[in-house]
């Protein structure tokens, strides 16, 4: 067995603690998705709300993005969003690194080394969401010229790669018992 980032907790309280940080997580989900619900204007081409702008990838995409908050005022919103996400930056890497430890230890072979790779490599959410958070900041004060959204999109889509990536990871091996 590799060592994990979870390898001081005993194996008897891992799916304990599994599921009160899978429960902590969902709940600040749905807060921020409530917080976040008016930042969603399909109209403006804004249908995913915050999430647009992590990945707006341009300075004119960008900028119409927080413009058309603004113009709403809905800037305010889109700061405690992206405040409140720092909380849940540690929560959710959290949940995962533990859920690949657990499923990796039910795999064999290559697929377990694989789980144990993504018990670690999921953390890596936490630095680039925290630094995507800074970048969203700077954005919604105004600075939206380039390379920030390019930055941002960047740290997000790799943030994203790493959360979908280990979530595949363990539905493969929950389906198919490798």
């Amino acid at each position: 067995m590799m060592i994990t980032p979870f390898s001081w907790l005993d194996v008897d309280q891992q799916g304990s603690v599994l599921v009160m940080l899978f429960i902590a997580s969902s709940a600040l989900m749905k807060i921020l998705s409530t917080i976040g619900r008016e930042l969603t204007i399909r109209s403006e081409k804004i249908p995913f709300g915050i999430i647009n702008l992590e990945l707006s990838w341009s300075e004119q995409q960008a900028s119409s993005i927080v413009k058309a908050w603004s113009d709403r005022g809905l800037i305010a919103k889109a700061v405690q969003q992206t405040q409140l996400d720092f909380v849940l930056l540690l929560l959710y890497p959290a949940t995962l690194s533990l859920a690949c430890t657990m499923v990796a230890g039910s795999a064999s072979g290559l697929m377990a080394t694989v789980g144990y790779i993504f018990s670690w490599a999921v953390l890596f959410c936490i630095p680039l969401d925290a630094f995507e958070n800074f970048m969203l900041f700077k954005m919604l004060a105004g600075s939206c010229n380039s390379p920030i959204p390019q930055l941002t999109s960047v740290s997000a889509t790799l943030k994203f790669f790493l959360f979908i990536s280990s979530v595949l990871y363990m539905l493969y091996v929950l389906i198919l018992n490798v």
